[in-house]
């Protein structure tokens, strides 16, 4: 069993014992306990749950999708076999204004690598997919939608805000992702991967 297993399973446990159903936009009751924060040193191990089945290629290429190609095209993901935006897919068979197009619209992970290469102590480094003005034209509002960044020693940190995550499937396919994009940006940097935190709304 991982330390990640361990952190996931408290939550869970904790989710059942202090956890209340409430409405929402789906009309689907929720049951929920906000905040709760996972922390992982990525020295130590890879976050990746051993208790159950993660699909790590699927969440890999959705990662890339949207930071590397800075894509919106749904018909690109089917073709790599992930069909986990086809129920969102608009007419034009693209998300919208929805994560890859943000990133590629306000050049964010371009300049992410530059400030981590050129001022790697800048407090600005930060990756925001809530861009308000395009937020109705995508398909979906992002649920992981904010990371701050830091370097520490030569170490990259990220802290993520997730305003939606459901425990059993998100969960496990974000942090996988975010902790393959912290590794991928500290080779690109050549910096190390120190650490990710997340807080869960």
């Amino acid at each position: 069993m991982s330390k990640y297993d361990e952190i996931y399973l408290d939550i869970a446990e904790k989710i059942l014992e202090e956890g209340y159903y409430d409405n929402n936009r789906t009309g689907i009751a929720t049951y929920k306990l906000p905040h709760q924060i996972m922390k992982f040193n990525l020295q130590e191990e890879f976050p990746i749950l051993t208790t159950k089945s993660v699909a790590f290629k699927t969440a890999v290429k959705e990662l890339l999708w949207i930071f590397q190609k800075q894509s919106n095209d749904v018909e690109e993901l089917k073709r790599d076999n992930v069909h986990i935006w086809d129920e969102w897919e608009m007419e034009d068979g693209t998300i919208g204004t929805s994560y890859g197009w943000v990133v590629k619209e306000y050049k964010q992970i371009d300049n992410l690598i530059h400030k981590l290469k050129t001022n790697p102590q800048d407090r600005r480094m930060i990756i925001n997919l809530w861009q308000i003005p395009h937020l109705d034209t995508g398909s979906l509002y992002p649920c992981v939608f904010n990371s701050c960044w830091d370097v520490t020693d030569g170490k990259l940190n990220c802290l993520l805000t997730i305003r939606s995550n459901d425990l059993p499937l998100g969960n496990p396919f974000n942090v996988v992702q975010y902790a393959v994009l912290i590794h991928l940006l500290a080779q690109v940097t050549e910096l190390k991967a120190r650490t990710i935190d997340s807080l869960y709304k």
